[in-house]
């Protein structure tokens, strides 16, 4: 592990009140985990994966803006604002997928309350490493050093790349969220995409095993959709190859494909039939 020179000790006030003791070296912002964790005054259930995804991100992570992510300095690894800042997106991220449900009562409610300083915490992470390289340029301009364009470049890349980064990591996850939810919404559904009977069963909540012309015929609701799609030449689509259910050794066979407007026709005059036969034995068995 290389070690850090050139160092200037520095103290800050994070957003939260809490201080941080860190490393000013070279334009870039370096401290333990110990101390980011202190600043950013992360709940103690966190601390063990804090302290991993640090270790983690400093080891395989390829840092965009230039340099390590980890440092030595007086015996005491430390490290950069960026590895810090993408481990809380990853946390974000992660808060967003599970909520933390699988912890403990009292851990969820610490891990919700530290989730809702996150904006500020990152913001402020970011803030204070664009003041270190402004400080940096500040001084090369007091010792009348000309600040080339290299530097200039790469300190603009340090303080620009990180925000960009974390702006389309944060997009990603809401085209993700928006996929999720257009999929499992009725209301976004193409009505003329072309799908199997089965498939809009089970879109409908319906069971496609159920027999409604019992004792009449042994045809299950998926059969008797398809043959009354067939039956009023319904325009069909490209077919699929589907497993057989109740088949052995998972079967497949080729499965007709309908427009979902179609099936969902068939299947609500079906539905208002079951309804009126539920009512009926309702009726009789009251009596009435």
């Amino acid at each position: 592990m290389n070690e850090l020179t050139n160092v200037i000790q520095m103290t800050e006030l994070a957003p939260n009140g809490n201080r941080l003791n860190y490393l000013l070296s070279g334009g870039r912002v370096f401290a333990s985990a110990r101390s980011w964790a202190r600043a950013l005054q992360l709940p103690e259930s966190l601390m063990k994966w804090f302290e991993q995804g640090l270790a983690n991100k400093a080891l395989f992570k390829k840092d965009t803006a230039g340099g390590s992510l980890e440092m030595q300095y007086s015996n005491t690894v430390v490290y950069r604002w960026h590895a810090v800042g993408g481990l809380l997106r990853a946390f974000d991220r992660e808060w967003y997928q599970t909520g933390y449900r699988s912890r403990p009562i009292n851990e969820q409610r610490e891990i919700e309350k530290f989730h809702n300083n996150y904006e500020n915490l990152i913001n402020w992470g970011y803030d204070l490493q664009e003041r270190a390289l402004a400080s940096m340029l500040n001084s090369e301009n007091e010792r009348k050093t000309p600040v080339t364009q290299e530097t200039l470049l790469e300190a603009i890349k340090q303080a620009v790349a990180p925000r960009l980064i974390a702006h389309d990591e944060k997009l990603y996850a809401h085209d993700i969220m928006i996929a999720d939810i257009k999929e499992k919404s009725p209301v976004y559904r193409d009505p003329e995409e072309f799908i199997t009977v089965k498939q809009a069963i089970s879109e409908q909540g319906l069971d496609y095993s159920v027999l409604p012309l019992y004792p009449n015929s042994r045809d299950n609701l998926s059969s008797v959709v398809g043959k009354a799609l067939k039956a009023s030449n319904t325009e069909q689509g490209a077919s699929v190859v589907s497993r057989i259910d109740g088949q052995p050794f998972n079967m497949a066979a080729e499965m007709n494909t309908y427009r979902r407007s179609a099936i969902y026709k068939i299947l609500e005059n079906y539905k208002s039939l079951n309804s009126l036969a539920t009512q009926s034995e309702a009726t009789l068995s009251s009596g009435k």
